[in-house]
This record gives structure tokens, C-alpha cells and sequence, in this order.
């Protein structure tokens, strides 16, 4: 028997716990359908579920002995999910879940088994973000990503990220090699391959390379136990936790000989990770900078660089923080002389200061090899330059404003300079403004920030994936801010690293299209 057995209210039935309600409309693959016609074979007002849709586009269902049953010129109800038909809902343009509702918004000019507008359920969804759905002929049909977008309740909440990026803490479904089911790792490197994620132990210790279905987001509980888990072990009497990654440390024993080929003693080098617990040599700190890619050293090999007296040091502030005691005229970035040392603060001699006062956390030891040649005395700012502004005091810009200089009138304020847009104008000083570095400048004329890609730019494709190739010029229609934006070439949209070849804004096509608008 293929009765489906259902609680009937008025106009709303439920099979195994899924609502369903009378709507007006053809019946579609996923609706269930009550027959109100006389036949041998159907109970006359049971409930079917709709199989297929035949070429002729009338519904099929299963009858009463199990065979196919066409209803063609027979009268029937159609109930669809009560979830995929109330409420107001919104395109999203995100990956979609198994089960989801999905609209075709921008077709394959190729497809022809669905049109713009067409909607379905998700059955499988693959690790490009492509989907498998049922079309109204009952077979299975693939729809890229860049063909729909997710139907989503108005009042739904707006989704989590789903683009896994460099940073993201994950776990894997599936694990292999050095990759475990249930361990936070944090995601070291993403490129456009088909095995995208390449991951490392929180500690620094590589991982290895997985696949985007296999790699989910781990969720703040899990990276915070993790990490209190790391701190515990690392308060144990292993040597090596008083490397830091990135940290500058000078090689004094093993240079020359496996496993430190190409690394010489007495030269200084950087950790790459600190607890590297897979090499035959034992637990080992894996050090990079030497003649050949990585070398890996005992911590009793290795001496760490202090800041003493006379180092020359680096002022290393993270970004949108201030200095502890002030700026001064000293900015970030600077290099100095130290002077004196007073428990966690020093004094750093620094070119445009002497005698600074700074957080010891607040400074990078410079080494040798990092060490600048003294730098020529300020050059006067020219005419058509770009740069950013240091103060607000008395003036009518934010500090920091990206700004042109477009009048010198050599007096006591002398640079007019213009905010980006136009919009408004101060006069600085000098020591008021500051170069920005050429790539800044570059971006700065056409009024973006460094990297800045908008909908509707011409890009050339500098990592290919799938259809899109490295070399390939599109046009960007998914700008959403991340390092790889959506680009569509020849009506295929990828999400790959781009260049930048036209602004919108410099677009003849958009600007003769804006003219016409305009005047119309």
C-alpha cells in the first residue's frame, strides 16, 4: 500500500511529524497530493507523495499496489511543506544546505532544464558549492553556485561566514596522516586547488592539506578548550615553549649537520614552529632562513635575542592601538637606539625623539641584516602628491585622511590639501602630513584603499579554479570584501584571487551607460 498515513486539519495535513498545507499551484517532486477521484487503484481522498513529473508535465505517484499511477485528467489536492510555502522570504547568495530552498536567479546560458525563477529543494551539495536538485522530470540535475541563491524566511537570523579563510579555527570529518577527527587546527593557507585547506596544530606544527567538505568550523567552546589545553602542556618543562613563532633566534651548535644543512652557526634565523613533534630527531624547534627551506634545531641549539642597552629596536604597535606613553613625533614603525632599561619599559633614542619612553612589549629587536642605511632629511612635499594627514587639532580633516596636495603657497601653512572625493580641504605644515608608500598612491587616485575590488571591475584572474583559468579577464559580481571577491567569465562565477586592470569607474561601457541614464 502506498497511503500515506496523515492528521488532517483544516487545510493542513502532517506526515511523520512535516506539515504540509493546500496551496494552489502544480504539483511538484516533494509535494504530496490527495486524490479526490474514483479509481481501482487510489483510495479516493488518501494522500500520495508526488515521485516524478513526466514529460508531459503531469504528476506521478505510487498506487495502491505499488505501481506508478499517472494523474493526468484526475482530481487531486496539492499540499506542499508548510516550511517552503509561508512566510516572506529573501534571496541569499551563499553555499546551500541539503534541504534548503534555492532560486535560479542568473542561468547557464547553456541550461535548458530550468528557468530564471525556477525553485527547488537541495538534495546534495558538493565542495565547490554547486548543488544537486530534482527537476520536474524526476532526474537529478546539477546547478552551479553562480546560477542560484538560498531562499531564506525574512525574519531568519543573517547566516555565519561560510567562506573558510587563512586564521579560521576548523576540525575535520574525516581524518588521515597527521589530521584527526575531533582536533582544533587552524587553517595555515587556502589556495584554488580541489584540496583547498591547508592546516596546522594550534601549536604551530603542520598539519596537512584537506578538502572543503571534510574541514567545518570549530566553534568558540572547542577553540578555547583547545587553547587552555596548549597553555597546560606548555607550562610543563618542555625547552622549546619559550619560542615564539616568527621570533628572531641565533643558531650557536649543530650548524652544518643534518638536520641544520645550509644553517650556520652564530647566524641569526626565525622559528617557523616552535613545537615541531614530528621528526625522527625528536621534539625539535623547525627554524627557516638558511641556504635550503627549513632546518630543525634542539632547544639547547638555539639562543634567543633579548633587547639589552645599545639594541637597535623596532617600534611595533598592532594596529588601531596607541602608544603607552604617548607618540610624540615618533611613529610606527620607527627604528632606535636603546638607552636605558627600567623593569618593562625602556628608553629608545629614536630619530625624530630622543629619550622615548616605551613598553618593552612595545618594541622588536632589529637585527643585523634588518638594519636600514641612515635615512636622507625630510624632502618637501610636491604638488599633485599624495599623502595622510597626522593631527585633527584646529583642523577640518580626520586624523589619518587619505589626501592630495594641490597648492604649495610656501608660508606658515602651506600645503592645501584635498580630501580624495573633493569634498573638503585644510592647510597642514610639513610635519602635519606624511608620504604614503607608492602602492598606497597608486590606489589613492582612484579613491580606494590598498586591494579595494568593487562590483562591475575588470579583473584578470591571478589563481584559476575549475572553468576560470589563471590569465582569464572577467568582470566582478560578487564583491563581498574577502581576498577571493566572485568574478564571472564567460558566464561561469568563480571566487579566485584577482588583479585589478579597470575601476568601474573608468569603464567607457559604464560611463557612456550612466550618461544615458543621466540624460534620460
Amino acid at each position: 500500500m502506498a497511503k500515506l498515513n496523515v492528521t488532517v486539519p483544516a487545510v493542513d495535513v502532517e506526515v511523520n511529524g512535516v506539515k504540509y498545507r493546500k496551496v494552489d499551484r502544480d504539483a511538484q517532486v516533494g509535494d504530496i497530493i490527495r486524490y479526490m477521484d474514483d479509481s481501482d487503484y487510489v483510495t479516493k481522498g488518501a494522500f500520495y507523495a508526488v515521485t516524478r513529473i513526466d514529460g508531459a508535465d503531469d504528476p506521478q505517484i505510487v498506487d495502491n499496489d505499488g505501481d506508478e499511477h499517472d494523474l493526468c485528467g484526475e482530481e487531486f489536492e496539492v499540499y506542499a511543506k508548510v516550511s517552503e510555502t509561508t512566510g516572506e522570504y529573501r534571496e541569499v547568495k551563499r553555499w546551500a544546505e541539503p534541504g534548503e530552498r534555492i532560486r535560479i536567479v542568473n542561468k547557464d546560458s547553456v541550461e535548458d532544464r530550468y528557468e530564471n525563477g525556477a525553485e527547488f529543494v537541495v538534495d546534495s551539495v558538493d565542495g565547490d558549492g554547486d548543488v544537486r536538485v530534482t527537476a520536474k522530470s524526476g532526474y537529478s540535475v546539477l546547478v552551479l553556485l553562480s546560477e542560484y541563491a538560498v531562499l531564506e524566511h525574512a525574519t531568519a537570523k543573517e547566516p555565519a561566514p561560510r567562506r573558510l579563510t587563512v586564521g579560521d579555527y576548523v576540525k575535520v570529518t574525516r581524518g588521515n596522516g597527521r589530521v584527526h577527527v575531533g582536533v582544533v587546527y587552524v587553517i595555515a593557507e587556502v589556495d584554488s586547488s580541489d584540496i583547498p585547506y591547508r592546516l596546522e596544530e594550534i601549536n604551530g606544527a603542520r598539519a596537512g592539506w584537506k578538502v572543503g567538505h571534510e574541514v567545518v568550523r570549530a566553534t568558540d567552546e572547542e577553540v578555547a578548550d583547545a587553547k587552555r589545553k596548549l597553555a597546560a602542556e606548555t607550562t610543563t618543562a618542555d625547552p622549546r615553549s619559550q619560542f615564539a613563532k616568527g621570533e628572531k633566534v641565533r643558531l650557536i651548535s649543530g650548524g652544518g649537520n643534518y638536520p641544520l644543512n645550509g644553517y650556520d652557526n652564530g647566524e641569526i634565523y626565525e622559528v617557523a614552529t616552535p613545537l615541531y613533534n614530528t621528526h625522527h630527531e625528536g621534539a625539535v624547534v623547525e627554524i627557516v632562513g638558511g641556504s635550503i627551506p627549513v632546518g630543525y634545531a634542539k632547544p639547547e641549539q638555539l639562543a634567543r635575542l633579548t633587547i639589552e642597552v645599545g639594541s637597535t629596536v623596532r617600534l611595533t604597535i598592532k594596529d588601531g592601538e596607541n602608544a603607552r606613553y604617548g607618540w610624540g613625533s615618533v611613529r610606527n614603525g620607527d627604528t632606535g637606539k636603546v638607552t636605558s632599561i627600567d623593569g618593562d619599559s625602556a628608553r629608545v633614542d629614536f630619530p625624530a625623539q630622543s629619550y622615548w619612553h616605551a613598553l618593552l612589549t612595545e618594541l622588536t629587536l632589529v637585527t643585523d641584516g634588518e638594519k636600514t642605511q641612515p635615512q636622507p632629511g625630510s624632502v618637501r612635499f610636491k604638488v599633485g602628491e599624495y599623502v595622510r594627514t597626522l593631527t585633527d587639532v584646529c583642523k577640518d580633516l580626520p586624523k589619518g585622511s587619505l589626501v592630495k596636495i594641490t597648492r604649495d603657497d610656501r608660508d606658515s601653512g602651506p600645503f592645501r590639501a584635498v580630501l580624495l572625493d573633493g569634498s573638503n580641504f585644510d592647510f597642514y605644515h610639513q610635519d602635519e602630513l606624511e608620504r604614503v608608500d607608492a602602492e598606497t598612491a597608486k590606489w589613492a587616485k582612484i579613491g580606494r584603499k590598498v586591494g579595494e575590488i568593487r562590483r562591475r571591475d575588470i579583473v584578470e584572474v591571478t589563481s584559476g579554479y575549475g572553468e576560470i583559468k589563471r590569465g582569464d579577464i572577467g568582470e566582478i559580481t560578487d564583491a563581498d570584501g574577502s581576498e577571493y571577491p566572485g568574478v564571472t567569465v564567460r558566464g561561469i562565477q568563480r571566487y579566485v584571487a584577482v588583479k585589478l586592470i579597470t575601476p568601474v569607474e573608468q569603464r567607457f561601457d559604464r560611463m557612456e551607460l550612466e550618461a544615458t541614464k543621466a540624460a534620460a
